[in-house]
């Protein structure tokens, strides 16, 4: 038997230094006033203020990535600092002109929440609403640095961030329209559908207002082509379109809102023929006529109401034949034969077999 050399624990530890050691590229140091830090990486100033005035020329030569690390350092190593509001904004910039857009709103996020005084406070909605609209476009998010699919959850949220930063804010409305887009996206026509309801609730008097009463309508016109036979969707996205035609004349989408209608009318008629085609299939000609009759009376000069003449007029004319042979028909005889009654007479006459 070897000796024992060491105990379990002691080679932990080494294993442990050792994957430590690869991880850093260099030592890590610790620097009185400013705490721990990699060797070789470019330090923090003094102050906040130099470190600023370090930051700041960074980003003025357009140099973003050093930019940004010398605005996070400042929050970090000065967060009290009279000069730390203005650099956490500007952190979630730089961050934003590198590309990383999920953390940039996080970080927007923060100056918001640590220091709602801000005097970026309009302009990080804007930043916060640009995000969402980037994710929204497709824009992959990440998850440790890694892209992943583009999440319609995940932007719903940011959007409803912004509305909840913000509620009164020039960018809230047109947050609040691009959840319902997000839910387009998504195929959940109700909870599009409710997002521009809300929009229109909270904010009547926004130019929006009535690009939200479209949305609805275009909404159930999408999801009537996921419906065969149930006319729903058409007879609320007809409805919608009518509403918005009646409460903004003046708008610039009236010529498309009145084709959606034709159109919408043209699918709800063609909806009713297929519901009376398949009581046709079921040789259930009563139910039939009832929807051929829609057809024909609702929609008078279509193509479909010609079809359903046509075959509503075959209808009739198989139950007036049935109906007219059965009056016809004559009634049961008895079978005739030549022969003549049997009697006991002739029985006795006939010869034996």
């Amino acid at each position: 038997m070897f000796p024992r050399l060491f105990h379990w624990g002691t080679a932990l530890f080494i294993f442990a230094g050792f994957i430590a050691a690869q991880r850093l590229p260099a030592p890590v140091i610790y620097r009185p006033g400013q705490g721990w830090e990699v060797e070789g990486k470019e330090s923090v100033e003094e102050t906040s203020r130099e470190q600023l005035a370090k930051a700041e020329k960074y980003e003025k030569d357009g140099k973003y990535e050093e930019a940004k690390d010398a605005y996070g350092a400042l929050v970090k190593t000065w967060p009290l600092s009279p000069n730390a509001a203005e650099a956490q904004y500007r952190y979630g910039t730089m961050l934003y002109k590198v590309f990383e857009f999920q953390i940039s709103f996080k970080e927007f996020q923060k100056c918001l929440e640590k220091y709602p005084d801000t005097e970026h406070f309009e302009d990080i909605l804007k930043y916060q609403y640009d995000i969402g609209c980037l994710f929204l476009a497709g824009e992959r998010q990440k998850l440790w640095k890694i892209p992943t699919l583009p999440s319609m959850d995940k932007t719903v949220e940011m959007f409803e961030q912004v509305i909840k930063n913000g509620p009164y804010s020039k960018v809230a409305p047109a947050a609040q329209l691009k959840i319902g887009f997000a839910r387009e996206k998504q195929h959940r026509w109700d909870d599009a559908v409710k997002a521009y309801q809300e929009l229109i609730r909270k904010y009547p008097k926004s130019n929006l207002a009535d690009d939200s009463q479209f949305q609805i309508g275009y909404t159930y016109y999408l999801a009537s082509k996921e419906a065969d036979y149930d006319q729903t969707a058409t007879n609320r996205a007809i409805t919608a379109f009518q509403d918005y035609v009646t409460k903004y004349p003046a708008s610039e989408k009236i010529e498309q809102a009145n084709e959606y209608v034709g159109k919408l009318k043209a699918e709800q008629a063609r909806g009713y023929l297929n519901v009376a085609r398949y009581y046709d299939g079921q040789k259930k000609f009563e139910a039939a006529s009832v929807y051929y009759n829609k057809v024909i009376q609702e929609y008078p000069n279509t193509e479909l109401a010609k079809d359903a003449v046509l075959r509503l007029e075959q209808i009739k004319k198989k139950q007036f034949d049935a109906t007219h042979v059965m009056e016809k028909k004559p009634p049961a005889e008895a079978v005739s034969t030549n022969a003549p009654p049997v009697t006991h007479t002739n029985l006795a006459t006939q010869p034996a077999p």
